[in-house]
């Protein structure tokens, strides 16, 4: 038995042995690499930090955007007599003062913070005093504008390796792309990571689509999918609103012969803390059987046995979409991912996109005002000062520093701001950036409605997607899969035919993972082929499906150098 086999079976004895990629994640990490490991939800993400830190000793940071699930990690350390702590905005004044004393004085084993409190002047004056032998970066997608989740705030966490004294990083993530994953090791700075990315097929996951073609009638095909599905169930709504109503509905509708009643309730971010934690407890403990949520509802909750995930309307990305199914299933037992799809249904995330961006003239006043900042000031000084004379809040002026920040127009040193260049070229700058965003973010949107109109493999489309590959000819755990099963003959089981029929599939001069240039939209990568099929991220159009033919006949694809 290794040294590792056995801090496994101390550590966690209820785990048989190592997971794919854990082993791998944890030994690099061991010995002082930085890491980069994409594994499936589900697979042991937290067990990579938790025992990379142990072996290390010393203080192990771990960067985490919700405070439900720092919490939750919290309790379970406790449980094993770590020293712990959870650094979030609810610690203040004697508290705080002393918690970043003990911190520094290396008398915490494990810190959590969200990425704002590290970001803060009396955290990085604590942690540049403490002895970090590890700093851990769970949910990293969302230190990328291409990953679904995109948080400013994780773009201030190079600066904060640095004030450690630069220990190893191990960034996590369950959702990386290769655009990503480039993203992440590029804004993270890794030093020549080691990439563990390790299959991400669930197999015990069913996937199937149900198109809504009347919108009033839309709850009703809901609960006849609820009917003959198993629970505890999610319903995954968009909107706040949306998830009260869904509850309000499946309560009111009766389901099935013996018209009984769902016992269904609502879940969001704008409920009070109280009630969200009744509701959380009584879905969790079975006094409800459906649950409709909002994708605030998941992240950290331990609860193994889901057995089924609804999409009520359909979410903006497949990134999205595949993290909020990971979080059903983890028993390994058969469980449903189904998908209720409408076409206009787009439009809610096209207003709320829009509604997220600051209007031209919140940008004009902020670009204005800070083009007048005289010689270096404290960051938080101008980010406050910004946020009163432009009536906006400090998340959307951050936001903005960070992005002219980018563009050369901003400079920071000693977390202090001096402007620098243009205006006027900043504005044109940043409406170009906006703009890309915005392209960006409506190819998203088509990806995830190709998705559901697709006729093919549906697993396959999402594996592909997410850098994997998935080899067999039908998964049989998808409904067109299932259909085309269902048309088969004896010979069409032939297994050579098979792979056969595969190979066709992806013959051509182009393959998965190829970096090259369209003459209109620049630079990019083809993330999946299928046939005739191409589909390839462009840097600043986003997700373009493309007519292989063509591409060839018009010349319209040559090849790039691989991106870093």
């Amino acid at each position: 038995m290794t040294r590792l086999d056995a801090a496994l079976r101390e550590r966690f004895p209820e785990m048989p042995g190592f997971r794919p990629g854990q082993r791998e994640a944890i030994e690099a990490v061991i010995e002082g690499r930085d890491v980069l490991a994409v594994l499936p939800t589900g697979g042991g993400k937290t067990l990579v930090y938790q025992l990379s830190g142990a072996e290390l000793g010393g203080t192990t940071v771990v960067a985490t955007p919700l405070i439900a699930l720092m919490q939750d990690q919290v309790r379970r350390l406790e449980g094993d007599a770590e020293a712990v702590a959870a650094l979030t905005g609810s610690v203040r004044g004697q508290a705080r003062e002393e918690l970043l004393e003990r911190l520094a004085r290396g008398e915490i084993d494990f810190c959590f913070a969200t990425p704002e409190q590290l970001a803060r002047d009396d955290t990085r004056a604590a942690l540049s005093r403490a002895t970090v032998s590890l700093f851990a970066v769970d949910e990293a997608h969302c230190i990328s504008e291409w990953g679904f989740d995109f948080r400013p705030a994780y773009r201030e966490l190079a600066d904060v390796i640095e004030e450690m004294g630069r220990p190893p990083v191990l960034a996590l993530t369950a959702t990386a792309p290769e655009a990503v994953r480039r993203d992440i090791t590029g804004e993270l700075k890794l030093v020549s990571p080691t990439v563990v990315a390790r299959g991400f097929d669930r197999p015990n996951l069913h996937f199937g689509v149900v198109h809504v073609t009347d919108a009033e009638r839309r709850d009703r095909q809901l609960a006849a999918v609820l009917e003959s599905a198993e629970t505890p169930a999610i319903v995954y709504c968009t909107t706040r609103r949306e998830a009260e109503d869904t509850a309000r509905a499946l309560f009111e509708l009766e389901v099935g012969s013996g018209d009984r009643q769902l016992a269904a309730g609502a879940y969001h971010g704008g409920m009070e803390r109280e009630l969200r934690h009744e509701v959380q407890k009584a879905f969790l403990y079975g006094d409800l059987e459906v649950l409709c949520a909002t994708s605030a509802f998941g992240m950290g909750i331990d609860h193994p046995d889901i057995r089924t995930i609804v999409h009520r309307t359909m979410p903006d990305s497949l990134e999205a979409y595949w993290q909020e199914v990971g979080r059903a299933g983890r028993d390994g037992l058969p469980t449903d991912c189904i998908l209720l799809f409408r076409p206009e249904d787009r439009a809610v995330h096209e207003h709320l996109h829009r509604r997220s961006r600051p209007s031209e003239a919140s940008v004009a006043r902020m670009v204005h005002l800070a083009s007048r900042v005289v010689g270096p000031r404290p960051h938080t000084e101008v980010v406050a000062e910004l946020a009163a004379t432009a009536r906006v809040a400090r998340s959307g002026v951050a936001s903005l520093l960070e992005d002219l920040e980018r563009f050369g127009y901003v400079e920071r040193s000693d977390r202090e701001v001096h402007w620098q260049g243009a205006a006027s070229a900043a504005m044109e700058d940043l409406a170009a950036h906006h703009a890309t965003q915005v392209r960006v973010d409506s190819s998203r949107l088509q990806m995830m409605a190709a998705y559901a109109e697709y006729g093919g493999c549906r697993r396959r489309f999402l594996l592909d997607y997410l850098g994997d590959e998935y080899p067999a000819d039908l998964c049989l755990r998808c409904d067109a899969c299932l259909r085309a099963a269902s048309t088969r003959g004896p010979d069409d089981w032939d297994l050579d035919a098979q792979e056969a029929r595969m190979s066709d599939a992806r013959s051509g001069p182009f393959s998965k993972g190829d970096a090259v240039r369209h003459p209109s939209w620049g630079e990019g990568v083809i993330q999946r082929v299928n046939g005739d099929v191409l589909v390839v991220r462009f840097d600043e159009v986003g997700y373009r499906s493309m007519h292989a033919p063509t591409v060839l006949e018009r010349g319209l694809l040559a090849s790039a150098a691989t991106p870093a």
